[in-house]
């Protein structure tokens, strides 16, 4: 998680243990002393078990179950954390330093109005503590109040004028806010008491890199390496540096360095493979990334930027895919077990991409759309198998893969006899073949000069949107492989690629949760429409951001249809129960070419004139639906072509319920929390 404050290790340890270090037995104080030197040079699970030792040496030594629970607290054991500190109070009770520690676990733990008590009774007790506003500082953080947070620290910086949390922290929101004289201001500052600190050159770094000015990033950079040697962050953002200025073999060199000091340092894994990428070796950076995912399998964007890569240079008969895909199988079954069919679907669908010819894991998807009762798609996947097939059949010599076709060609066989009164053998049509396309969408993205953990967000969080948009078929998303200057260059490329709306997207992340922000504009007028933001943390967190982005842009644009079959007032169109239409929907019937996007706001138009009638529907299929036709006037202008808007959906009770009236969804109850809050809280 966060690195934790090095002066607190430092300074306020060193006054915690100096009335008590002289007076333990020699053993356990070199088991504290060699504890000690591993936790500053961030050896935490060596300090660990140093402060252990102590500690079986001599139960009631305060000191090792201090740093014991700081230690723990850096590895997010916070349970142990708070256990440890229960002991280390006995020996030390009133510690600011303890208690100080307490209040930031509970912030990990969520239990902020805990941690606020905790900083309160510090504040009353000791009126001029620092640390009890810098916790204090957090919490209007995590609430979201950057002001709040700022006078805090303006706060503590009166009390203790060189404070270097206060001046970084003060530096980092300035420049959140988009003071950037101001937040170099803070640096300098900074920089003038503490020349010597690799954090505050590190920072200084970051939020240079953050405006662009990438030499001196490297400066500050370098400067933090030479004076760490074991500073991994700073190393990464010197990595991260050097690749915005595409000095890959640099970077390579870099991460190297870092993997072969520990190999568990994602970020240089991922920054290897990218460089290598940009160089135009693919089958190095697959080789890279396949490396790093079997260290750490929940880097979630790794994953990701390996599979677009995997999908765009690999032949659909690699071998090697079918391992790529096991990954997303496995979650999907886990989540089919659990009936999350949304989350089962987008998980099968990203293993299908990957190994479009895993028959088995496509019979599996096949058994999900059934139980889905989307008979149909059930239908369309079995016989896809089975097309695919039929080569290896006839060489086939498996008796229990022989029976397995053969139970399929009667399930399929089964499934053709269930559906000859199906609207699609009805009307003679495939719907596996309609062109149901009825939005474009341009997605730009600005890019950021660094990230803090995983460069290049913001293209592959773009394709992955592409990537999971291609499934949907009413939306097509078109992506701007490479980042725009700004507004006005996505509004050209949306105008003249005659796009309905286009969108500016921004992504974020931190070590908590990741976050998608989208203002939605239109194409034509350029006016922006309406903006909408998704985040998620913990577990799956960017699958799962990515599916509820996919959500909220379908949930803003009207379901849009044609009329493809008519016979005299009977008329087919294509839409049906995978776009929500069920019996008794009510459709206006538009001419062709007439509809149009508003304005200055979300939503379509169209002229009086225009209006040709209406439908009630009273059969419908998965991808198609039938109903009676109502002409508006005397004369019959209705005409295979024209388009459908749902004008009325029937509620619980039967009753027609506007679709402009349909809620939106519901909230999760979550608190996001603004990125800057991990890097002020890795501030020593």
């Amino acid at each position: 998680m966060q690195s934790f404050l090095k002066g607190f290790l430092l300074a306020g340890a060193l006054l915690l243990c100096a009335t008590s270090l002289f007076s333990q037995t020699p053993k356990a104080r070199q088991f504290f002393e060699s504890g000690l030197y591993k936790q500053q040079h961030y050896d935490f699970y060596g300090a660990s078990e140093d402060f252990q030792e102590a500690l079986q040496v001599n139960p009631a030594y305060g000191d090792a179950w201090f740093h014991l629970a700081q230690v723990s607290y850096e590895l997010n054991d916070f349970s142990l954390t708070l256990s440890y500190l229960d002991n280390a109070e006995k020996y030390s009770r009133d510690n600011t330093e303890i208690m100080n520690l307490r209040g930031l676990v509970y912030i990990s733990l969520n239990r902020l109005a805990d941690a606020r008590k905790v900083f309160d009774a510090m504040l009353k007790k000791y009126p001029n503590n620092v640390q009890a506003r810098f916790g204090l500082a957090e919490l209007d953080l995590y609430a979201g109040s950057l002001d709040g947070a700022k006078n805090l620290y303006i706060d503590a910086l009166k009390r203790q004028g060189d404070s270097r949390k206060a001046l970084l922290s003060l530096a980092v929101i300035a420049a959140e806010e988009g003071h950037d004289d101001v937040a170099e201001s803070y640096l300098l500052q900074a920089l003038r008491y503490h020349s010597g600190d690799p954090q505050v050159h590190y920072l200084a770094g970051y939020l240079s890199a953050r405006r662009g000015k990438l030499d001196e990033a490297e400066r500050r950079a370098r400067a933090a390496v030479q004076i760490n040697g074991d500073y991994t962050r700073a190393y990464v953002l010197l990595a991260s540096v050097l690749y915005g200025q595409a000095r890959y073999d640099e970077v390579i060199d870099i991460c190297d360095y870092l993997i072969a000091r520990n190999r568990k340092t994602s970020a240089a894994w991922y920054l290897k493979g990218l460089s290598q990428k940009n160089q135009g070796k693919n089958e190095a950076a697959i080789a890279t990334w396949t490396s790093a995912l079997v260290i750490d399998p929940q880097d979630e964007v790794m994953r990701s930027a390996l599979e677009l890569l995997v999908i765009k240079t690999t032949q659909v008969e690699d071998e090697r895919r079918s391992q790529w895909a096991v990954y997303h199988i496995k979650k999907a079954r886990d989540f089919a077990k659990l009936f999350m069919g949304e989350e089962a679907r987008y998980e099968y669908q990203r293993a299908l991409k990957i190994d479009p010819n895993n028959a088995k894991t496509r019979n599996e998807f096949a058994t999900l759309l059934s139980h889905e009762g989307l008979n149909e798609l059930y239908l369309q996947q079995l016989k896809f198998i089975s097309e695919h097939e039929k080569t290896a059949a006839s060489e086939e010599k498996d008796e229990d893969e022989r029976y397995r076709r053969l139970k399929m060609a009667d399930t399929i066989e089964a499934y053709d006899s269930l559906m000859k009164n199906s609207l699609n053998n009805k009307w003679d049509i495939d719907p596996f073949y309609l062109d149901k396309t009825r939005w474009h969408v341009g997605l730009y993205y600005v890019n950021s000069p660094v990230q803090l953990i995983h460069t290049e967000l913001e293209q592959i969080s773009a394709d992955m949107i592409q990537d999971v948009f291609t499934g949907v078929a009413v939306t097509s998303v078109d992506v701007q492989h490479r980042p725009v200057h700004g507004y006005g260059e996505a509004f050209r490329l949306a105008r003249t690629g005659n796009k309905d709306y286009f969108i500016i997207l921004t992504v974020d992340e931190s070590e908590r949760e990741v976050s998608m922000d989208a203002v939605l504009y239109s194409a034509r007028t350029g006016v922006e429409l309406t903006r909408f933001s998704t985040f998620r943390t913990g577990n799956d967190k960017y699958a799962s951001v990515l599916r509820s982005f996919r959500r909220n842009l379908l949930h803003l644009l009207p379901v849009r249809g044609k009329i493809i079959s008519r016979s005299v007032n009977e008329v087919l169109v294509d839409i049906g129960k995978v776009e929500g239409i069920v019996p008794n929907t009510v459709l206006n019937v538009v001419k062709a070419t007439s509809i149009r996007t508003k304005d200055n706001e979300l939503g379509i138009e169209y002229t009086k004139d225009s209006l040709l009638g209406k439908i009630v529907v009273n059969r419908v299929g998965e991808e198609i639906s039938q109903g009676g036709l109502e002409q508006d006037g005397f004369y019959d202008r209705v005409n295979v072509g024209d388009e459908v808007l749902v004008f009325s959906l029937p509620d619980e009770n039967g009753n027609a319920v506007r679709d402009s009236e349909k809620a939106s969804a519901g909230q999760l109850g979550m608190t996001r929390t603004p990125a800057i809050v991990d890097l002020i809280r890795s501030i020593e």
